[in-house]
């Protein structure tokens, strides 16, 4: 198996529901923990978006699984327009490759969709990182734990989502640069971003519901999933993020038992391509941990 994101081959798989999923496996199986990492990116991003650095960091102590999610990048299908539905392209995905037990590690709004899916299959999900995200809509509906602090959450400033929405691809800079290191046969990269009136619209309005979600208070008399994580959980974000501020990934904290709280000085959404290397490191302690 590719040990490196710059050379791995993508494979496809044609899952159950008749989606054809395209991904990437890269690393070798941690003797410590048994089971891989599976990640979910961020909004309008396929997985030729994730930062190699990152990738390899994490890849270096234990198998590795991204993927595009349907209606994303190089998988088939259309992109499901609630986080459940996201969640339940992930669960899928991951029955074809007869995974049945795994880590997760979702980045801002990929970290709302994995939160769904640590509730709907908690026996599968081993420990779980959020990363540059808040709290999905269940998770709001908890109570703060004991000896938690909770506190006034800011609300993101419209310029920078609206620059995420109108952009077309990444701003040019050493991010950028570190994914055009991928080169492989038959397989150009995909810098676009999703189609902003297309496949976009979709994860704007899986968004818009789940904060409609979370601020009805009659919300878990239907909904029919769990709103407590029960495994580990690893919380990490810049100490400035101004697209989900930072006082949310403080909220998510403070609600469930246990968790981890990491935040990176001087940084702000961006803190996963800032501080690569050693957020992997933090990440692959976290999971090979006994917390």
């Amino acid at each position: 198996m590719s040990a490196t994101l710059q050379t791995t081959l993508t494979q496809y798989i044609d899952a159950a529901i008749g989606i054809r999923f395209a991904y990437r496996r890269l690393g070798a199986s941690s003797p410590i923990t048994n089971v891989p990492l599976v990640l979910h990116i961020h909004f309008r991003a396929n997985m030729d978006l994730w930062d190699p650095l990152f990738i390899n960091a994490l890849a270096a102590k234990r198998e590795v699984i991204i993927f595009d999610n349907a209606g994303v990048g190089r998988s088939s299908g259309a992109v499901p327009d609630t986080y459940q539905g996201w969640a339940n392209d992930l669960i899928t995905l991951v029955g074809a490759l007869a995974v049945e037990k795994f880590d997760l590690l979702g980045f801002s709004m990929g970290g709302i969709a994995v939160q769904y899916v640590a509730l709907t299959v908690p026996d599968m999900v081993r420990k779980l990182v959020v990363a540059g995200s808040r709290a999905a809509a269940p998770i709001v509906h908890r109570s703060v734990k004991e000896g938690g602090v909770d506190f006034l959450k800011d609300e993101p400033p419209a310029e920078p989502i609206e620059k995420l929405r109108s952009s077309v691809t990444l701003e040019e800079g050493r991010i950028r640069g570190r994914i055009q290191e991928r080169d492989v046969d038959g397989e150009p990269l995909i810098l676009d971003l999703l189609d902003k009136d297309g496949g976009a619209t979709n994860q704007i309005l899986a968004t818009i519901l789940d904060q409609e979600q979370s601020e009805d208070p009659e919300f878990l008399k239907w909904y029919t999933g769990s709103n407590e994580l029960t495994m580990p959980v690893f919380v990490a974000n810049g100490d400035d993020d101004l697209l989900i501020p930072t006082s949310r990934s403080w909220e998510l904290f403070t609600k469930v038992k246990g968790a981890h709280l990491r935040l990176f000085p001087n940084a702000g959404h961006g803190f996963i391509w800032q501080y690569a290397e050693s957020f992997a490191g933090e990440v692959n302690e976290f999971l090979d941990s006994d917390a």
